[in-house]
């Protein structure tokens, strides 16, 4: 089969041929190929009224070697007409270190590039107003977003805000109640359906205090949340670990925390200056170039 170019080409060259349901998946890709990109198997075939084993062959039929291979020819594409390239690319078991260390690198850099371009900057807003404003943040994730809430946490700390991060749901529960209405919920979820994490947001909401969550759009989380933060998770979360999601949203907690700097003014900046000094008091000096060397000789 001949290969062109451009994956969409190929598409409308070869739709006349396509069974019913394939060409059901064809004409989704040609509406909508940048929103197609976003998608993973599962959520293509749902898209398309289609079974995941239709989207498998018609990826085949346009002459890809499977899926992986598919979004990569697509992003390609978009990427060469002005769209942005945003694919997670799967790494094989035949691939090199440099060849996985590319792939992943390259992942990362698109997904940062399409989540730059999709910024809501009206929710950012007021997000960074309700942190900077609140008494007390409690910073909540489950799982790989733990992490994220502790990074949050440390982030808003150095700008002498009163953040605390919490993994464990009944200690969190508790902690929401110190909160008070003054305070603020700040959710992390990159699927947005953590049970764990959406009690401890409907439970902030009925007590009247304010949820800012960075989680996936028209998710679970983003309805409850006050502000939603909206970041579409990169990879398919049902068979791979975040990764490049990940980054988005180490990215976007820098985003809030120095939004919330630059909102807190000269007191921040002080506050930094002593966390600075408080840190540096406790490290080792650092090795003078005056002190004699070891010798080289054994």
């Amino acid at each position: 089969m001949s290969r062109s170019i451009d994956i969409l080409d190929d598409i409308r060259r070869l739709r006349s041929g396509l069974k019913k349901s394939e060409a059901q998946v064809a004409a989704l890709v040609l509406a909508e190929p940048r929103a197609v990109l976003e998608q993973n198997v599962t959520t293509l075939a749902h898209s398309a009224g289609v079974s995941e084993a239709t989207v498998v062959r018609f990826c085949r039929s346009v002459g890809c070697a499977g899926f992986p291979d598919f979004k990569l020819r697509l992003a390609e594409c978009q990427a060469r007409s002005g769209g942005t390239p945003y694919v997670s690319q799967d790494v094989a078991p035949e691939d090199g270190v440099g060849t996985l260390a590319r792939k992943i690198f390259s992942s990362s850099a698109a997904a940062l590039t399409a989540a730059a371009a999709l910024l809501d900057e009206s929710a950012l807003a007021s997000a960074i107003a309700l942190l900077a404003d609140a008494p007390r943040v409690l910073c909540v994730g489950a799982g790989a977003s733990g992490a994220l809430a502790q990074d949050a946490a440390h982030k808003l700390l150095r700008f002498g805000a009163d953040a605390q991060a919490c993994s464990d749901p009944i200690l969190a529960r508790m902690l929401l109640l110190n909160l008070g209405e003054r305070g603020v919920l700040l959710a992390i979820s990159n699927t947005g359906r953590s049970g764990a994490v959406n009690d401890l947001a409907a439970a902030a909401r009925a007590q009247g205090t304010a949820v800012v969550a960075v989680t996936a759009p028209d998710s679970a989380l983003a309805r409850i949340a006050s502000v939603a933060i909206p970041s579409q998770p990169v990879e398919d979360t049902e068979m791979y670990t975040p990764m490049a999601s990940r980054l988005v949203h180490l990215t976007l907690i820098d985003v809030l925390s120095t939004g919330v700097a630059l909102r807190l003014g000269d007191p921040a900046v002080q506050h930094l200056a002593k966390v600075k000094a408080a840190v540096n008091a406790s490290r080792a000096p650092a090795p003078s170039s005056d002190l004699p060397q070891p010798s080289s000789d054994h």
